[in-house]
C-alpha cells in the first residue's frame, strides 16, 4: 500500500491519530492540550443519565449514529413518511435505496458547522396550526432544511420526480438558489456559505465524472446499483454480503475531488481532511513500531476524512434495510467523529485544557475577527484544532469501555455517540453557555470542516 492509498484508507485514520493519543496520556497532553483522564469517570456518569433519561433500560433500542435521526428532528418521521409514501406510489425497493441515498449523500456533505447564529424555520405546514414557528440550528437545521430542498425537488431535473439529486443541477447550483433554501440573511449570516456552497457544486461535477459509481445520470444513489456488484454469494450467506471498504472506496474514488484546493498534498494528490500536526512527528518518534510501515508515508501526518466518516455512518442503516439488503462487515473499522460536540464534550468536563500558550493565541485571533466572546478561535489546519480532534477520537474509544461497564451492556460505538457523547456535548454546552449553546472552542470555518 502506498503512502496515498494508505492516508485515504478508513484504517489510518484511528491508527495516525492513536498515535497522538498515546503520546498524550505518556505526557498528561499534547503540544496544545493538557489531558486529565481522572475527570474521564465524570463524563461517562454525565452519559449514563442521558441514555437512562432518553432510553430507561432498553439499549438495544439504541439506534446507531447517522444522518437519518437529525433529518427527523423534533420527533417527525420524515424520513418514514417519504418511503411509507413512495411504497404506496408503486415505487420499487431499489429506487427507494437509490432516493435515500441521494437525500442522505446531499445532507451530509453540507453538514459543517454552520455557527452560533444561524437557524432554520420549519415550514408552517409541517407544524400544528396553533404551534409557534420552530427554528433549529446547528446540524439538526441543516438537515432539515436539506430535507425540504429535497421533497421541493430543488435538486432534480424531473418534474415529475422530484425525489431526486443529480449532479447536473448541482453543479449549476446558484448562489440565490442557496441563501433562498437555508434562509440566509444579513440578520441570519451562516458560517462557511461560500465555501458550503462550491462544495455543493464540485459535488455535482464528481457525481458526473464518476459513472461507474454514481451512474449515468450522476446520482448519488448510483451507488446501490455499483455496490451490487461488489457483493460476495457465499453458500453459507443469505444476504448480499459487501465490506465496508468497500463504500469506503467508493466515496473515496467518487468524492475526493469535492475537497478545497489547499489542503494536505501527497505525491501531487489532494487527500481532503488530513492534516499535519507536529505533535503527530513527536509521537511517531517515541512510538515509531506503532504507525503506518510504509517509509514514504510522512510522521506527522494525521488523517480524518470526518465528513466522509459521517456520511458512510449514514448510509449503512439505509443501504442495510432497503434495496439489496446488504449485509456489511467490518463496520467497526470507522472511529468516533472528530468534530466539536463529541470533542467539547471533553474539554467542558476537563479531560481536555488548552495550554496556556494556546488559549492566548486562539483568543487573539477571535479578539481579530472582533468576536464578542472570550472563547479561544483556531482555523482548521492550526495545530490545536487538529491534535483536539486526534484526541477526541483517542477518548471516545477510551470512553466507550468504561460507559459500558456501568450499564451492563455491550453498546457499539455508533450507539454511545448517538446516545451519549454527541448529544451530551450539546447538551452540556447550552448548560455553560446558554446564550449561545456553541462550543468551548470555535472554529473559523470554511464551510467544509467539523
Amino acid at each position: 500500500m502506498d503512502a496515498v492509498e494508505y492516508l485515504k484508507s478508513i484504517g489510518s485514520v484511528r491508527e495516525t491519530s492513536s498515535q497522538v493519543f498515546q503520546y498524550a496520556c505518556q505526557h498528561h497532553g499534547g503540544n496544545y492540550f493538557e489531558l486529565e483522564l481522572s475527570a474521564m469517570d465524570a463524563v461517562a456518569d454525565y452519559l449514563c443519565s442521558i441514555i437512562e433519561r432518553d432510553y430507561g433500560s432498553d439499549y438495544a433500542a439504541i439506534p446507531p449514529h447517522g444522518r437519518w435521526q437529525h433529518l427527523n428532528y423534533g420527533s417527525q418521521p420524515r424520513v418514514e413518511t417519504l418511503i411509507q409514501d413512495w411504497t404506496a406510489s408503486g415505487i420499487d425497493e431499489i429506487e427507494i435505496a437509490r432516493k435515500l441515498i441521494d437525500l442522505f449523500v446531499l445532507s451530509v456533505l453540507i453538514d459543517a458547522g454552520a455557527g452560533n447564529v444561524w437557524q432554520y424555520t420549519i415550514p408552517s405546514s409541517s407544524n400544528s396550526e396553533d404551534a409557534p414557528a420552530q427554528r433549529v440550528g446547528r446540524s439538526e437545521g441543516l438537515a432539515v432544511a436539506s430535507y425540504y430542498l429535497f421533497v421541493d425537488g430543488k435538486f432534480s431535473k424531473d418534474p415529475t420526480d422530484p425525489y431526486r439529486v443529480e449532479g447536473s443541477v448541482l453543479e449549476q447550483f446558484t448562489r440565490a438558489a442557496f441563501a433562498d433554501g437555508f434562509q440566509i440573511s444579513d440578520s441570519n449570516p451562516m458560517d462557511g456559505f461560500d465555501g458550503r456552497l462550491e462544495l455543493l457544486q464540485r459535488l455535482g461535477r464528481a457525481l458526473n465524472a464518476h459513472p461507474k459509481i454514481f451512474g449515468a445520470e450522476g446520482r448519488p444513489g448510483g451507488l446501490v446499483d455499483y455496490l451490487y456488484t461488489k457483493t460476495s454469494h457465499l453458500e453459507s450467506e443469505t444476504q448480499n454480503s459487501i465490506d465496508l471498504q468497500d463504500i469506503w472506496n467508493a466515496l473515496m474514488t467518487g468524492l475526493t475531488s469535492i475537497w478545497p484546493a489547499g489542503r494536505t498534498v501527497v505525491n501531487g494528490e489532494p487527500l481532503g481532511d488530513v492534516w499535519t500536526l507536529d505533535t503527530k512527528a513527536q509521537a511517531s518518534a517515541e512510538f515509531p513500531g506503532q504507525g503506518p510501515k510504509a517509509p514514504e508515508i510522512p510522521t506527522d501526518i494525521v488523517t480524518f476524512h470526518k465528513l466522509t466518516q459521517w456520511l458512510c455512518y449514514s448510509l449503512l442503516v439505509p443501504l442495510e434495510r432497503y434495496g439489496y439488503q446488504f449485509s456489511i462487515k467490518n463496520k467497526q473499522l470507522q472511529t468516533g467523529l472528530p468534530e466539536y460536540r463529541n470533542g467539547g464534550l471533553f474539554y467542558d468536563f476537563g479531560v481536555l485544557k488548552l495550554k496556556p500558550d494556546a488559549l492566548a493565541r486562539g483568543r487573539q485571533l477571535s479578539s481579530h475577527l472582533q468576536k464578542s466572546t472570550d472563547l479561544p478561535t483556531f482555523e482548521p489546519q492550526d495545530g490545536a484544532i487538529v491534535e483536539w480532534r486526534c484526541l477526541t477520537i483517542g477518548l471516545l474509544d477510551y470512553l466507550l469501555p468504561i460507559v459500558n461497564d456501568k450499564l451492563g451492556y455491550q453498546l457499539s460505538l455508533p450507539q454511545l455517540i448517538e446516545a451519549g457523547s454527541w448529544k451530551a456535548g450539546r447538551e452540556i454546552a447550552a448548560e455553560l453557555r446558554p446564550d449561545s449553546k456553541g462550543p468551548p472552542i470555535e472554529l473559523h470555518s470554511d464551510g467544509t470542516v467539523f
